[in-house]
Parts: structure tokens; C-alpha cells; sequence
């Protein structure tokens, strides 16, 4: 107590019940109700608690404030006493009480809301101060609560974002009953759908740690959580108690699929059939067989990097439903050959020091054996003068069930292989963890990433923050660098059409772009012959690459010209806000690509 008085006067003294009032901050801050528990323990040590209940005076009149024991007050109440031994000490100023109330209320067993409030307590018991040497916020405030001080800048982060209606998500947080990673999930939910997210009761709702996260962005753009109709099928959905067909199913009775179709429909951009390339901004998309199609290339620049994922034989249809496509009813010898050769087609448009990198995964065939098309593949391309020279596992953190008629286990992760023309003369970005926006804007600088909007920090400088902090998340040192950590794409990330095909097959945005990163330099030219719906080409525009893609099937061509359109206007929309934002705060512009939108009508029309 000598950290709070100058002198210590406090004493023991009998009290009438009617005299104690609980203090308000401890109201604010802790639960207090009888036990029955602590009434037995009570009991036999003669209705006398071991711990003596702490008062100060209220210095307005003759009452007493309790500032700790109030479940013991209850409980002494409950058997009856009318008077009880209080230890009393003099009253402090009113921020020393709040201190006193909270420390002496450290060791209780505390609900997520208690551990809560005191966070917050010691933030504001420890406030941002600039400038000031030897004074880390962070570790002070974790040493008060026994977190790192990483957690309490997640923390931070978490309650500065749910502070108010969605406090009930930070005291599942503290209750260990909901991750922090899981919160971060739902607060991206909450950006996107702000008008969903009104009442605590919708946090209420959504919080619980028992969900599937990972479905929660696709459920919430369909369902609306304050029908409580809908949430108890959304509800069953984000605890697999349905599967994603059976969700689907259910939306379609509900008519949610039909009005998301209808206002998707009105507002396309339709493109004509007879179409059979597309050049936009830094892309190019070519219609037609990769075996037997002409190879164009707009950009008068060799190939830095051929990157895709072909159909895996027997295995995949990619949505058809035909058993037409290349692969089926050929041996892992045979579809190798047929992958080596369509490669090699495209091998002379690559530079030198270029790329190409082959995302495969294994198929059974007809009489239930492995093909191993993978080693053949490899040895195949080996054959026609190429090097192995990376080879990578896609390691999926929420695979794809697989059935029980496999009699194995799920397989978790698909290979990466890098092929070059030379065994050591090819180019890697040695950069790949460390690479940032450059800028010369003066007053920024590199690297620090607890920032606002507008790169302020708590250490008083400016700072900017990786654009590829989240990609190489993905890559995990405690592992190593040749695994890449993620989850599987789902076709649904890029709404379909009715009468669209969905892509079932596409690579995740974060898988291309790490492999673009690696083998590319900005402006470099990259390909996937294999280009679906243009997962790659989405990675490679992001990055500031051009983009040449390669698709046979009329329907993903289109699919991929759309999304071309719009990913180019959004880039063009982002470039000139960077530019009026760095402009507003430095007077100084960075120089950047620029991104022409010129749509030309007799390519493509809207439909009003």
C-alpha cells in the first residue's frame, strides 16, 4: 500500500453491512455475486472470510466505498450479518482508487469481460507518449497482464476496431473462447458488410469459436444474420452441419441465388463469342488450344516467367462433366509426354534467365493405382534440355474432402515444380521477404507496421508498411521457404453466371504470386497457357507484371475478359487515390505505372 500513501494509516474496523457500497469503477470493471462455494469455505472459518474485505472512505459522507471483496460482502450478506470486519484505508486521489481496485482484484478468477476492462484499464493507465526514451507501451502493459508484447498490439488493433457493439468478440478473445485470428476474420466480414453488422446482438451471433471462419465471408454475402431464419441456416453452415452443396441448395428455396443472379446479370459487361483475342491495359488473352494456338506477344519482350496448373489426367474435369478432355484414358507415361511436349512449344519465347513453373498433383487410374505422370513429367522435361532447379508443396491448410472409396488419407498438398533453360543461370528475386513499395516521400520510411491509415505511428515518425506483408505470411520460417501455407481458392471468390461454368480447379491468388515474386522483376512478362479464369493473371496485374494467358474453353475466355476489365479499372481507380493521397500529405508524387482503360466498343458492351 506504501505505492499509493504516503502514510500507512489503514485498520481494521467493524462495519454494518448498510454502510459498504461497491465503487463504482470496481461496478464498471469486475462481477460480484454470492457463492456458494465461498460460503462454505466462510463457514468454517467461523463466518469470518480469511481475507479481509478493503473499504476507503467515501469523503462525501459517512459511507464506505468497497474497492475489493465484494463476492465475500455478498456472501456474508446471504448468511445473514448485519455487521462485519472490513479493512479500512484512507481515501487517495480518484485515479489512485481505480489503480488500488484493479491490483487488488489480480489474482480472482476472471470472466472475459473482467480481463477485458482491464486491459483497457492499463491502457489508459499507460498512454502513447512520443519521443520518450526507454518507454515501450507495449511491454509495460504485457507485463501487467503476462502477454508479449506482440499480443498487446493485436490487442490494441482488435479493440480499437470492436470497441463499443462488438465488445462481446473481444471478451470471447480474452476468454479464450475465440482466436485472434478468427476476430480478424470477422472484422474483414464487417468492412465489407457494415450494414449487417448494426447491433450487438449480430456480434453476439457471429463470434463463436466453434465456427468455420473460413466459410463465414461466403455465408454473410448471401444470409443476413439479423433474420433469425436465415442465421440458424447460416448458423448450421459455419458449424458444418451442412455441406456447402446443401447450403447452396437451401439458398436457391430461399431465393437468395436468383436475386444475386438477377443483379449480377443486369450489371455485367457482356462479351461477343467471336472473340478471339483481348488486349486491356497489361494484359493479353489469347482463345484457342495451347498445343495448336498462335502465340502472340503484344509486349516485343521475352517471357520471364510460364506459370499454371494443367488438368491432373483422369482426375479432373474442371466443371464439364465430360471425360473428353487431355489426360483420360492415358497412362502417367503417356499424359507426361503430352504435358513435356506443350511446354516445349512455348519454351523458345522464354528469356534466358526465365522460368516455368508446373503446379501438379497426382490421379489414379482406371484399376485404382498411383499413374506417377510426376516423375515421368519431370524426367520428360529433363529429356527435352530443361533443369529442375525448385521444386515446392503447396501445403493446403483446408483441402478438399475426399471420399472413403480412396481407402487413404486426404492428401493436404500439391508439388511445385521449377524448370529453367540452364541449371544455374536463371533469375531469382533475392528480395522475395524483403522486397517494399520504394518510395522516395520524404519523412517515410520502411518497415514499420502498427500504423494508421495515414502511416502514423506511436514512435512519431512516418512509416510505410510492405504490400506483401500478407503474401509472405504464407511462407513460413519455422518450416521452411520451399512450403507454401494457404488455403485452397474457392470457386466462389469471383461470383458466376447461371450460364458460366464454375472453375473448380483455380490456383489461389496467394500460390501464383509468390511464385511470379520469385522468378519476376516488375514490368516482366508473365504466362499461364493454362489460364482458366485468370487466378495468375489477377496475381500478376496486382504485382505490376504483364500478363499473357492461354484458354481453349469460350466460357472461362470470358470470364477472364471480364475480370480483366474490372481488375484494370480498380488498379486505375487505386493509382490516382495513392497519388491524391501522398500528394495531400507531402506536396511530392511518386512515380508509378499508369493504367489506360480504353474499352473499345466493338470489343465489348454492356447490356443496360
Amino acid at each position: 500500500m506504501k505505492v499509493f500513501f504516503e502514510k500507512e494509516v489503514d485498520s481494521i474496523q467493524s462495519i454494518a453491512i448498510d454502510k459498504l457500497v461497491e465503487h463504482p469503477y470496481h461496478k464498471e470493471v469486475y462481477e460480484s455475486s454470492p457463492s456458494s462455494m465461498l460460503e462454505e469455505s466462510i463457514k468454517r472459518t467461523g463466518d469470518k472470510p480469511i481475507y479481509p474485505i478493503v473499504v476507503v472512505p467515501n469523503p462525501e459522507n459517512d459511507m464506505y466505498w468497497v474497492v475489493s471483496g465484494m463476492g465475500r460482502l455478498a456472501t456474508l450478506v446471504q448468511l445473514g450479518q448485519n455487521e462485519v470486519e472490513v479493512k479500512v484505508l484512507p481515501y487517495p486521489c480518484e485515479e489512485t482508487v481505480k489503480n488500488l481496485i484493479v491490483d487488488l482484484n489480480k489474482q480472482r478468477i476472471k470472466t472475459g469481460k473482467e480481463k477485458l476492462m482491464e486491459f483497457r484499464h492499463y491502457c489508459n493507465m499507460y498512454p502513447p507518449k512520443k519521443g520518450v526514451r526507454g518507454y515501450n507501451r507495449y511491454e509495460i502493459i504485457g507485463k501487467e497482464l503476462n502477454l508479449s508484447k506482440d499480443q498487446v498490439k493485436e490487442l490494441l488493433i482488435t479493440n480499437d476496431f470492436y470497441c463499443g457493439e462488438g465488445d462481446i468478440v473481444l471478451e470471447r478473445i480474452f476468454d479464450n473462447t475465440l482466436s485472434n485470428n478468427q476476430a480478424n476474420t470477422l472484422k474483414k466480414c464487417v468492412e465489407q458488410q457494415l450494414e449487417k453488422f448494426n447491433s450487438t446482438d449480430v456480434f453476439e451471433k457471429l463470434s463463436h469459436g466453434n465456427f468455420d471462419f473460413s466459410r463465414l465471408d461466403y455465408g454473410l454475402k448471401h444470409l443476413d444474420p439479423r433474420d433469425e431464419t436465415e442465421y440458424n441456416l447460416l448458423k448450421s453452415y459455419l458449424t458444418r452441419g451442412i455441406t456447402l452443396m446443401e447450403f447452396q441448395k437451401k439458398l436457391e428455396q430461399y431465393g437468395k441465388v436468383e436475386n444475386r443472379v438477377k443483379n449480377h446479370e443486369d450489371n455485367k459487361i457482356h462479351i461477343p463469342s467471336n472473340i478471339d483475342e483481348f488486349t486491356l491495359g497489361n494484359a493479353h488473352i489469347i482463345k484457342g488450344d495451347n498445343t495448336k494456338v498462335e502465340f502472340t506477344n503484344p509486349y516485343e519482350k521475352p517471357v520471364n516467367c510460364i506459370i499454371g496448373s494443367p488438368p491432373y489426367g483422369d482426375r479432373r474435369t474442371n466443371g464439364d462433366g465430360q471425360r473428353k478432355e487431355t489426360g483420360h484414358g492415358m497412362n502417367g507415361q503417356e499424359y507426361a509426354v503430352y504435358l513435356a511436349e506443350t511446354y516445349q512449344k512455348y519454351v523458345p519465347f522464354l528469356a534466358e534467365d526465365g522460368s516455368i513453373y508446373v503446379i501438379v498433383d497426382e490421379y489414379r487410374l482406371d484399376n485404382g493405382s498411383f499413374s506417377c505422370y510426376l516423375e515421368h513429367f519431370v524426367i520428360e522435361m529433363v529429356k527435352r534440355g530443361l533443369f529442375l532447379v525448385g521444386r515446392y508443396i503447396w501445403w493446403k491448410d483446408n483441402p478438399m474432402p475426399r471420399s472413403y472409396a480412396d481407402k487413404d488419407m486426404v492428401a493436404g498438398y500439391e508439388m511445385v515444380y521449377r524448370f529453367s533453360k540452364s541449371s544455374n543461370d536463371y533469375y531469382c528475386n533475392d528480395d522475395l521477404f524483403l522486397e517494399l513499395d520504394k518510395t522516395t516521400i520524404k519523412g517515410f520510411q520502411e518497415g514499420c507496421t502498427n500504423s494508421d491509415k495515414k502511416g502514423n505511428t506511436t514512435r512519431g515518425t512516418e512509416y510505410y508498411q510492405s504490400h506483401l506483408k500478407k503474401l509472405r505470411n504464407t511462407l513460413s520460417d519455422q518450416t521452411c521457404r520451399d512450403i507454401i501455407k494457404g488455403n485452397v481458392a474457392n470457386p466462389e471468390d469471383f461470383f458466376r453466371q447461371e450460364e458460366e461454368k464454375r472453375h473448380t480447379s483455380t490456383s489461389p491468388i496467394y500460390l501464383t504470386s509468390t511464385l511470379i515474386l520469385e522468378s519476376t522483376r516488375p514490368n516482366d512478362v508473365v504466362v499461364d497457357i493454362w489460364n482458366g479464369v485468370g487466378n495468375t493473371m489477377t496475381s500478376a496485374l496486382l504485382l505490376n507484371r504483364k500478363y499473357i494467358g492461354v484458354e481453349m474453353e469460350d466460357n472461362y475466355f470470358q470470364q477472364s475478359v471480364r475480370r480483366l476489365i474490372t481488375t484494370e479499372q480498380w488498379l486505375s481507380e487505386v493509382t490516382k487515390e495513392v497519388k491524391n493521397t501522398l500528394k495531400e500529405y507531402t506536396g511530392e508524387i511518386t512515380p508509378s505505372s499508369e493504367f489506360s482503360i480504353s474499352i473499345p466498343v466493338e470489343q465489348v458492351y454492356v447490356e443496360s
